[in-house]
């Protein structure tokens, strides 16, 4: 077989990185499987995790099928599944997009684009089935210049639009830095595709920073309003274009005006798929409106739980469930719902993972966001006793589960720092400041070690947790110097450097990714402004708990901080509207 040149360039590379996952595989056959010398020859059930085998088929929603593409297969049902899976993928549904591409390969296993589906569904690094990846990967390499008799005739088996899907996501996993490049030569190449467009605008996202969108991102932004005004109703395309908008700073984005009702439109056209009610929940939070987000996440959580005993899942296979989890307890503690918050978050942390599978998205969610968020609520409240309350809920290094962790060190180092800090808090509210500027000295030394571990963390399953928590982890250490610094501070001297470290924590905070709620429940502008008021500075107060409100909108702390500083300084008619606006979100 004949690989196409540019393929062929970069197979020795893509076998290189993909390579060592084979050394890692517990079966003596999937270390050899598929090589490109063909020392042995491939099989579907290569490409197949066993844990995926033995479930149920998946299920068809055709509502969320909206972006059209034809697929090369002499299997109309694997075309179907190729495109419900890409559909999936368009939903971050990874694991269930993976299902229905496994089911197109079992229809038809010359069908490339399944390959590629499964190569794009197992994209994260490290995952428990990247064996399973580099076996599709390297198939659909081989498939590129495949041909199949029909009719007496030798046919390819792909298209050349798919060859050239195929070439692009072979550059995203070589690291040739060309897969953005790939992307957008496809589209411009092939026009008329709605997938490779909304793709290679997707690829050119930068992100944001404090002054808005980078170039990269508002470039992809605006590219994406054009396609949206061509398919004002493909649920696909608006999906694209709102995630486009879910990193966003409120002051950036229009959200509630613009981006909601998009959001609000993509729910109801698939009102049964629960990654679009935990989108909606999202953005109603964002915006605000926390019992609306409350009711959109309740629905994702009811809905995933459904699928899960419909399709006997476990939480490992459906990590969508743990989030929408950890989202709801999040807006159930913004408006004031503490007990139904921690409740929610107890029962996260008492779920028992198997030890077999700690390398899922769902045991990896629970270790390092689910067994942490009692004490991060606690820390939110901060109530006389949370403290301690906080420290009794963390599980402790020699925990039976966190000892049988590969990469335990990692998580390690995130629960000791975590505890030191609510070490550092329980000794500041018992008024011991030296016992707390030991433990804020010991956390500080761990947290040094742990972001000297982020070459390990590229390694790991576990490396979108590892950075969220490093980035709260940056967030509590500023805070507590601030604090402690307070704490020492004499009138009209050394507050200057209490403000600078609570400052410092403002600034820290990251912004929503991965449609995740922050790590850090309660905003730093909050802890800004309450040192203004401790110094009797309540305009300056007034202004900040408005920026915390900006970031974090109807947050009832911001909230209540805020109607005391207006009423501070003789503003009362605000604070009576402010008043309202607080019954209004404890409703």
């Amino acid at each position: 077989m004949r690989l196409n040149w540019k393929l062929y360039l970069i197979v020795g590379v893509l076998s290189c990185r993909l390579g060592a996952v084979f050394a890692e595989a517990e079966e003596p056959s999937e270390r050899t499987a598929n090589l490109p010398d063909g020392k042995e020859p491939f099989t579907i059930d290569k490409v197949i995790h066993p844990l995926a085998a033995k479930l149920p088929p998946p299920e068809f929603l055709d509502e969320i099928v909206s972006i059209p593409m034809a697929i090369s297969s002499r299997s109309s049902l694997a075309s179907r599944h190729v495109l419900q899976g890409l559909a999936y993928i368009q939903a971050a549904w990874d694991f269930e997009a993976y299902r229905h591409f496994c089911e197109a390969v079992k229809a038809d296993p010359d069908c490339l684009m399944a390959y590629w589906g499964i190569g794009l569904a197992l994209a994260a690094p490290n995952n428990e089935f990247a064996a399973q990846r580099q076996v599709a990967v390297l198939r659909m390499i081989e498939l590129v210049d495949a041909k199949v008799e029909v009719g007496g005739k030798l046919l390819p088996v792909a298209s050349k639009l798919e060859q050239r899907y195929a070439l692009a996501l072979a550059e995203l996993f070589a690291l040739r830095g060309n897969s953005q490049e790939a992307f957008r030569k496809l589209s411009a190449d092939f026009p008329n595709n709605l997938q490779a467009k909304c793709l290679s605008i997707y690829l050119q996202r930068d992100g944001f920073d404090e002054f808005g969108p980078r170039a990269g991102q508002e470039a992809a932004m605006e590219a994406m309003e054009a396609v949206v005004k061509d398919n004002p109703d493909n649920v696909g395309v608006l999906t694209f274009w709102v995630m486009l908008h879910a990193e966003a700073p409120e002051a950036t984005t229009k959200l509630r005006e613009e981006i909601l009702p998009v959001v609000r439109k993509i729910a109801r056209k698939a009102p049964a798929f629960p990654p679009y009610q935990h989108l909606l929940g999202h953005f109603e939070w964002r915006c605000g409106n926390h019992f609306l987000a409350e009711a959109a996440l309740s629905r994702a959580t009811k809905l995933y739980s459904d699928h899960m005993k419909r399709h006997q899942l476990s939480l490992h296979d459906c990590s969508g469930w743990i989030r929408t989890q950890l989202y709801l307890a999040t807006a159930m503690q913004s408006r004031g719902r503490f007990e139904p918050a921690m409740a929610i978050a107890r029962n996260l942390s008492n779920f028992e993972i198997d030890p077999e599978r700690l390398g899922s998205a769902g045991a990896n969610m629970v270790v390092w966001e689910g067994r942490t968020l009692p004490a991060r609520l606690y820390v939110a409240r901060g109530q006389e006793g949370d403290f301690e309350r906080a420290i009794a809920s963390l599980p402790r290094k020699d925990d039976p589960l966190l000892m049988k962790i590969k990469d335990r060190t990692l998580s390690v180092f995130y629960l000791e720092c975590l505890m030191q800090y609510l070490e550092c808090r329980r000794a500041l509210a018992a008024g011991d400041l030296e016992a707390a500027q030991k433990d804020r000295t010991t956390m500080d030394k761990i947290l040094l070690r742990m972001e000297g571990y982020g070459e390990n963390a590229t390694k790991s399953s576990s490396i979108s947790e590892y950075v969220r928590a490093l980035n709260g982890l940056k967030v509590y250490a500023a805070e507590a110097r601030g604090l402690i610094a307070q704490a020492k501070a004499s009138p009209g001297s050394g507050e200057h450097i209490a403000r600078s470290w609570f400052q410092s924590a403002v600034e820290k905070q990251q912004r929503p990714s991965l449609l995740m709620p922050p790590v850090v429940v309660s905003p730093m502008e909050v802890r800004l402004a309450e040192f203004y008021g401790m110094s009797g500075k309540y305009e300056k107060a007034a202004e900040i708990y408005q920026a915390a409100l900006r970031r974090r909108p109807n947050d009832l702390a911001a909230l209540m901080g805020y109607r005391d500083a207006l009423a501070k300084i003789g503003r009362g008619d605000h604070a009576l509207r402010v008043d309202e606006i607080i019954n209004a979100v404890k409703r």
